[in-house]
């Protein structure tokens, strides 16, 4: 196109919307045609002519409308090419013409498109924000009850006396089956599964229900589930269930001492050894608990301050983002998620989509403001960082990004984190302490 250059008219339909018009010229479109029909007749066969002699014209009456149809898309698809080129725009998405206009021989050819952009803005007063430091303090009482954690985690289950009924805390064996209006739910079925009594890992007024009955009773009651249920298909309906106990368990939970250090492994030999490792993570947990809470500040201020229009194809991506990670937990806990409405998920999870998205433009102009970018070395290093974590080999790592096309995404990720770093690095951080006496004087 170099040799007949297009032409360009950009329209600002918003603060990310732009229309091109596309005009590409006469010889160009006439170039095109010629270019199809020669690579059209070295490849067909049209009976009582040999390849490559077959003339434009018995072409033409059984291939225009393919050949047309073949340089419309090339056209359309190198004069966009082109004019994003010319006029140095990045879209984020972009309605493809549809139908493609219709070939003119001997006119130029023109097209428009329609596309998403980032928004254009500048951000400000981002060095220097004021941030209340949460502290990452460890008390004893936190290693205690670690340590508790701990020795609930590595008790023994054994069966109770085959008098004694159900009891706050037990560990029952059970099988049930789900009703809603009369009809069974297969989502809500299970045959011997473990419950523990009172904890509320399922549904508690389900396991109250529970309470008091003896080993081989079978029940039959009713219980209405959150809204906020962890299965979006029983969230909020009143499921009747008939259940049957089949045993009962009680936890025996081990003495806090040497021995118990000893049998957990991780070269511990006394409890003193113990209680050190447990202080050592409660400190990486709050230490990550500070961070998290110091860039979510820097996040909010920085939201706060900016006002700014989202691409919709870059929302409605990262809806479909959210909802497939969403889908992922359910079906590893086992959730049938056939029946599930789409778009009333999506919907439900459009605010936290919308925080993702302009939290990623904003950390990008930032970047962009202060010239913060990802060189080799560090891509490399950060590679390293999550094979480390992941237990897996550094190669394994970069080959599954760059057969995923995740590299650039690992980049933008990088540079964010790098971004965040600056933000903390520059903000000015306050003790809890001393943000309550400000306030008071």
């Amino acid at each position: 196109m170099a040799e007949c250059p297009i032409k360009v008219e950009v329209e600002n339909l918003s603060d990310i919307k732009r229309k091109l018009e596309i005009v590409v010229p006469s010889a160009e479109v006439t170039q095109e045609v010629d270019r199809a029909y020669r690579n059209l007749g070295k490849r067909v066969k049209v009976k009582g002519f040999r390849p490559g002699k077959i003339p434009r014209s018995v072409l033409e009456m059984y291939y225009r409308r393919q050949v047309e149809q073949e340089v419309s898309d090339a056209l359309v698809r190198r004069g966009l090419g082109e004019a994003l080129k010319e006029k140095a725009l990045e879209p984020v998405g972009l309605n493809w013409p549809d139908p493609l206009p219709q070939l003119v021989a001997d006119a130029d050819y023109r097209f428009s498109v329609e596309l998403e952009v980032t928004p254009e803005f500048a951000v400000t007063d981002y060095l220097g924000l004021n941030l209340n430091d949460p502290g990452a303090e460890v008390t004893e009482d936190m290693v205690a009850t670690r340590l508790e954690e701990i020795r609930q985690a590595n008790a023994m289950l054994q069966p109770v006396a085959a008098s004694r009924p159900v009891e706050e805390g037990d560990f029952v064996i059970l099988s049930y089956q789900g009703y809603f209006a009369g009809q069974e739910l297969t989502e809500a079925k299970a045959e011997k599964t473990y419950m523990e009594i009172g904890a509320g890992k399922f549904n508690l007024e389900f396991e109250r229900q529970l309470l008091g009955l003896l080993a081989g009773a079978d029940t039959r009651f009713s219980v209405s589930l959150p809204e906020d249920f962890f299965n979006p298909l029983l969230a909020g309906k009143v499921v009747e269930f008939q259940v049957q106990v089949h045993e009962i368990k009680e936890k025996v939970v081990p003495e806090l001492d040497d021995a118990f250090a000893q049998t957990l492994g991780g070269n511990f030999q006394t409890l003193a050894d113990l209680q050190g490792a447990v202080r050592e993570d409660i400190i990486k947990e709050k230490e990550r608990e500070r961070q998290g809470r110091l860039e979510q500040q820097v996040l909010d201020q920085l939201l706060a301050a900016h006002a700014f229009e989202v691409p919709p194809s870059l929302l409605r991506q990262e809806q479909e983002n959210i909802l497939r990670e969403q889908f992922e937990r359910l079906v590893q806990h086992g959730v049938n998620l056939a029946g599930l409405d789409q778009e009333k998920m999506l919907e439900s999870v459009r605010p936290s989509a919308e925080r993702r998205v302009r939290v990623r433009l904003l950390l990008g102009q930032v970047a962009a403001q202060e010239g913060v970018s990802i060189d080799a070395s560090e891509l490399e290093a950060g590679l390293e960082r999550l094979a480390e974590r992941s237990g897996r080999d550094v190669a394994q790592v970069r080959q599954f990004y760059q057969e995923h096309d995740l590299m650039e995404a690992l980049r933008r990720q990088f540079r964010d984190e790098k971004v965040m770093k600056l933000l903390l690095d520059k903000a000015n951080l306050v003790t809890g302490t001393a943000v309550e006496a400000e306030e008071s004087a």
